[in-house]
């Protein structure tokens, strides 16, 4: 399999690339939001990935679309005593196509999303996990070395308020 990787911003993202990026996300996890805390939100959703602050890797094959990678530079809270945030990249989608999982580009993907915050000097890639996606999890603590963060639910709140989410937010520092 070849592959290519085209960077777009959320303005140089032609429609069709952008109507097949919410059409994937969709078959792959609307039925993991809408049992989730998150929830199924098309409008919600769209308004995300369509954000002026949104980036996208797509990776090609022979032309034809097989994954994405949508992700912001953004500032994200620590647990400092003085409140401080740090500039973090943070993963609002890894999504790929039935036929392009278990070959290596999902670890491809979020290694060019590693070195792309190294090289823009931002502290952490962070991103959101929904605990009952056991496979997701597997990937990014097991394979790619991410622990849940200082931020996540689990850490922050007495066990008790933490069962009531049911999602944990990942990094791994840059």
């Amino acid at each position: 399999m070849i592959i290519d990787i085209k960077y777009y911003t959320i303005t140089t993202l032609p429609a069709a690339l952008k109507e097949w990026t919410f059409d994937l996300l969709k078959s792959n996890m609307k039925n993991l939001y809408k049992y989730s805390n998150i929830g199924w939100n098309v409008k919600e959703k769209r308004k995300v990935m369509n954000d002026k602050n949104s980036r996208y890797l797509i990776a090609l094959n022979n032309g034809n679309p097989i994954g994405f990678v949508m992700f912001q530079f953004t500032w994200e809270e620590t647990m400092a005593e003085d409140d401080e945030e740090i500039e973090v990249i943070y993963c609002y989608e890894i999504q790929l196509a039935e036929a392009a999982r278990r070959k290596g580009l999902g670890t491809f993907l979020m290694r060019t999303l590693e070195k792309i915050g190294k090289n823009w000097k931002m502290k952490k890639l962070m991103l959101t996990t929904i605990i009952k996606n056991k496979a997701a999890n597997n990937f990014y603590i097991n394979r790619l070395g991410y622990q849940i963060d200082e931020i996540s639910p689990s850490k922050v709140l007495q066990p008790e308020e933490a069962k009531d989410y049911d999602y944990e937010i990942l990094s791994k520092s840059l």
